[in-house]
């Protein structure tokens, strides 16, 4: 099941114009598909473009190119109250998925402010691979993540957890969740890859989330 959540405007660096998104949460056959037939393939030609001239997964921005997302869909239908998917869509074609924790040992704040303290927790993200700089000479959309961790936060305060979200990040998505984002960098996991572990923090987020008149944006 695939509920509309609303649209929000993210920037096309071709055209130099603002364009609809429409963010869902859940997904159907279609996003899938796209994630086959057109991210897949692409992931697979740069790849193989960045063995011949040895450079890595990380230097060409791919770092989640082998996800299985068909996997993690069916997750997210088996086990509804752990998990929830978000798609984004620019004219139906998916253009970033995101999968959400809402319960677990994953879901406790580390953050100085509420330790322990319920969040959700991002356990993936992924952006289509015409929309990623290194990936492609001309990336298409920019603020698809943002976009989507937003959302996250939207759904954190949904569910009464006041927008604390958690997530650890790859090694090339590091700079975009400490700067882009803002989040605190809460250092490196050893217990989880040696990844570094980021937070939205409950302050954080009702700044992210107030207007300077005091009402929400």
């Amino acid at each position: 099941m695939k509920t509309n959540l609303g649209t929000v405007s993210i920037y096309n660096r071709v055209t130099g114009r603002d364009e609809d998104a429409v963010i869902y949460q859940g997904f159907d056959a279609q996003n899938l598909a796209h994630i086959e037939t057109r991210w897949r393939p692409m992931f697979e030609e740069r790849r193989v473009e960045a063995l011949r001239i040895g450079a890595s997964a990380s230097d060409i921005n791919a770092e989640d190119a082998r996800w299985e997302w068909g996997r993690k869909m069916l997750a997210a239908v088996r086990e509804p109250f752990l998990y929830e998917l978000f798609v984004l869509e620019v004219a139906a074609i998916t253009q970033a998925i995101m999968l959400v924790r809402k319960g677990g040992e994953k879901c406790f704040s580390r953050h100085e402010e509420h330790p322990r303290a319920p969040l959700i927790y991002v356990d993936f993200l992924s952006t289509a691979p015409w929309n990623r700089p290194r990936m492609v000479a001309q990336p298409v959309y920019a603020g698809c993540g943002r976009a989507l961790i937003s959302t996250a936060i939207s759904f954190s305060f949904e569910e009464e957890l006041r927008g604390r979200v958690g997530l650890h990040a790859l090694p090339g998505a590091e700079e975009f969740y400490r700067e882009k984002i803002g989040m605190t960098d809460l250092g490196v996991d050893e217990d989880y890859s040696g990844l570094r572990y980021f937070e939205v923090s409950a302050s954080f987020a009702a700044k992210m989330f107030t207007s300077p008149e005091g009402g929400e944006e």
